[in-house]
């Protein structure tokens, strides 16, 4: 009787548990599902199955991004918010942290002018040392702290309302190693850093890459667990048989890595039993960031599933033991959490009340995690972290810490990019640069940054820049910098000339110092008022006099004086730069407004616009510039060319006029230039372009004749990631012709 009484107590003890939503041990159906990228959508037909035939999941282990897939439904979201969240993000924005150019701060948008290479690098113990993936996999990471925020931040994975286990690598020895507790979207984030791609993930001061180097299909995992059956989602392929091209070193370190995935999943292949069921989608077309092929590679899930319908049937009638949504998962309102106090970990050379100070607004509101999102997002963006992220510290009741953990990165804080320009136009100047940047941030508590700027080439610059903050949105800046250009000198364009050949070389040098006070308005608009002195040298190759033949057999005297300008004086600039990309836009717009006024010395006043405006209409793209320009500079003769002049020719300059064969001190330059946008350039967005600029403009000196000119250009381009690259035709007025070409940093005046 004793021994009937003690199964009857173990009975109803099992009973109440399953109603008080613990988690079941023992044997049972454990899923597994492998890494590989976007195929991992795949997964959601298998989970759907198993719901729809209320199958009892024991366990899920993920690996990569069945660790995503599999963690976020053990979480408590339906297959259907998977596939819509995941399907609908941006894989280049979201997976791979392209940050969009209007996301960043004014002076980042500036910088990028100069360096339009994105690859920074920095200098750690005397050596090079360069970002450890492709992405931060921050914003991968934000979306995954988002979507499991109803969790507390540290959560025990039995207590989910699947259990679930994350496979990731850990970095120091290779060891297979399995996530039960935790931040659950710090162990999915862990799960899926695949080397090169994701940046490496710390966790508990130990450093973890992607799950798939030891285990990317962890039925071995699913065994330890005790599994009765495994239903494994397999997302690999057969072999081909042929030997795949190692055309580079690239292809070559891929197929290392692919051979080791490919020969840990053949391990745990051979692991599976009799019982087990294996799927195994036929996936070969479907590419590792093909996110927005969600619902037809569910549909190839789906249709591999259907080939094992009697196995499914089979498993359903042995395992239907009621759906998982009975199960509870710990829930964590948001709704009665205070925001008390901020807390900032992880700082090294940034300073701590810089990120606090960003959250400062949240501070005794309640918790948003939308509102903490747009805040970390914003730290990302501003250039010093690889990773941002944030946990809730109960202080009393319902009002918390929530502690801010950076990781700033790797490779800083003396950051370097390089930029690299070349053009050449028919019957012009071949010019060529390349140039590298140095900056310091943090130099003092307050943010003090130096930048460095030298280039070598046609045109030299060697630039020192300090920055000061004052205050939010308010700093002062000091200045020293000296540039060079080598620029062709041809005849006057209204000239009736025997040719319109290169006269002879001019060396512009420009020698500055000053000190700017700058005030941001929001993050795209900046006005500075400073003082400059300026020395402005304009030197040439060949005598002061030079004879152009003109077309009746006559000469022309133009007057070659070497000139300098020397003065001092204030300097107002107010700049508006809202356009998506700087060459090339699509949409935004940008105002680019200096006046000079010297108070000593020669006597110059400088007022220069520059405008632009880009309209976008689906793939069909319209800009409108307009530039001009006035500068009154004391001179000893009239017409002369001067180190103060203006110029234009060139792309998106009058482009059937070389560059710097017209010349004034008067400028008047509107253009439209229309784009088809040929190629949305793949998971880098190197847009390619095919269009066509008209233009009418002029440039003279007072108290010259002028007329409008036009020139049109039919061009084709590539927004790259070194920069610009296009070549085009033009064709203006009187005849005038130019063929062009550019790749990199654009030059100008």
């Amino acid at each position: 009787m004793r021994k009937w009484l003690w199964v009857a107590v173990l009975v109803l003890w099992q009973g109440w548990a399953w109603g008080t939503s613990l988690p079941q041990s023992g044997p049972g159906v454990v899923v597994v599902l492998a890494g590989g990228g976007a195929k991992g959508f795949a997964h959601l037909a298998l989970l759907r199955r198993l719901e729809r035939d209320g199958v009892r999941i024991s366990r899920l282990v993920g690996t990569s991004m069945g660790a995503v897939i599999g963690g976020l439904y053990a979480s408590g979201l339906s297959t259907a918010d998977i596939e819509r969240v995941m399907g609908g993000l941006d894989p280049a924005k979201v997976a791979l942290d392209q940050i969009d150019r209007l996301e960043l701060p004014l002076r980042a948008r500036e910088y990028q002018r100069q360096y339009p290479i994105d690859l920074e690098f920095g200098i750690r113990d005397g050596q090079l040392s360069f970002a450890r993936g492709v992405s931060d996999g921050q914003r991968f990471l934000a979306l995954l702290q988002q979507l499991t925020a109803h969790l507390p931040p540290h959560v025990d994975f039995d207590q989910l309302r699947i259990p679930f286990r994350a496979v990731a690598t850990r970095y120091r020895d290779g060891e297979l190693t399995v996530f039960r507790e935790g931040p659950l979207h710090l162990a999915i984030r862990a799960s899926m850093a695949a080397p090169g791609v994701f940046a490496p993930v710390e966790v508990n001061g130990e450093t973890y890459v992607d799950g798939g180097l030891v285990a990317n299909l962890p039925i071995e995992v699913a065994l330890q667990e005790g599994a009765s059956v495994v239903v494994a989602s397999y997302l690999g392929q057969q072999e081909e048989g042929h030997e795949p091209a190692a055309g580079n070193a690239l292809a070559v370190a891929n197929r290392m890595l692919d051979i080791l995935i490919r020969q840990n999943e053949r391990r745990n292949l051979a692991l599976l039993r009799e019982q087990d069921l294996l799927v195994q989608p036929q996936l070969k077309e479907v590419g590792f960031t093909d996110f927005r092929r969600a619902p037809e590679i569910v549909a190839m899930g789906e249709q591999a599933i259907r080939q094992q319908e009697e196995r499914f049937i089979r498993l359903a009638s042995q395992w239907s033991t009621g759906l998982n949504s009975d199960r509870v998962a710990p829930a964590f309102n948001g709704r009665e959490i205070v925001i008390e106090q901020v807390r900032v970990t992880g700082t090294t050379h940034t300073q701590e009340g810089f990120v606090s100070a960003e959250f400062r607004a949240l501070q005794g509101q309640t918790f948003s995690t939308s509102a903490v999102a747009r805040v970390i997002d914003r730290l990302y963006t501003s250039g010093h972290f690889e990773r941002v992220s944030y946990s809730l510290e109960q202080i009393k009741d319902g009002r918390y810490a929530l502690v801010v953990d950076v990781q700033e990165k790797p490779y800083g804080p003396h950051y370097f990019k390089t930029s690299l320009g070349f053009s050449a136009e028919r019957g012009g100047i071949n010019q060529f640069a390349v140039g590298m940047g140095y900056r310091r941030p943090w130099l003092n508590a307050s943010g003090l940054e130096l930048a460095v700027d030298a280039q070598a080439g046609t045109q030299t610059e060697l630039g020192v820049k300090l920055y000061q903050p004052l205050k939010p949105g308010l700093g002062l800046q000091a200045h020293v910098r000296y540039q060079s250009t080598l620029w062709p000198v041809y005849p006057p364009a209204d000239l009736p000339a025997r040719g319109q050949d290169k006269l002879a070389y001019a060396l512009l040098s420009n020698r500055s110092a000053g000190v700017d006070l700058a005030q941001d308005w929001g993050r795209g608009a900046v006005l500075r008022v400073g003082w400059v002195a300026r020395q402005l040298d304009y030197q040439l190759d060949t005598a002061s006099t030079v004879g152009v033949p003109l077309q009746d057999g006559s000469q022309y005297s133009l007057t070659l004086d070497p000139q300098r300008v020397r003065y001092a004086g204030w300097r107002l600039q107010w700049l508006v730069d809202k356009l998506d990309s700087v060459s090339f836009p699509e949409h935004g717009h940008y105002l680019n407004a200096v006046a000079e006024h010297a108070l000593t010395g020669t006597e110059v006043r400088s007022h220069v616009l520059n405008a632009r405006w880009a309209y976008p209409y689906r793939t069909h793209v319209l800009n409108l510039g307009l530039n001009l320009g006035h500068i009154q500079a004391q001179s000893g003769c009239v017409g002369c060319r001067s180190a103060s002049a203006l110029y234009l020719g060139g792309f998106q300059n009058m482009g059937a006029y070389r560059m710097g064969q017209l010349v004034g001190d008067r400028l008047v330059h509107a253009y439209m230039t229309y784009m088809y946008r040929w190629s949305d350039g793949g998971l880098l967005r190197q847009k390619t372009f095919l269009g066509a600029v008209a233009e009418a403009g002029d440039v003279w000196f007072a108290g010259q004749a002028h007329a409008v000119r036009y020139s049109g250009t039919l061009f084709v381009a590539v927004d790259s990631k070194i920069g610009d690259i296009y070549m085009g035709l033009a064709r203006g007025t009187g005849g005038m012709t130019n063929a062009f070409v550019q790749l990199g940093r654009r030059f100008g005046w």
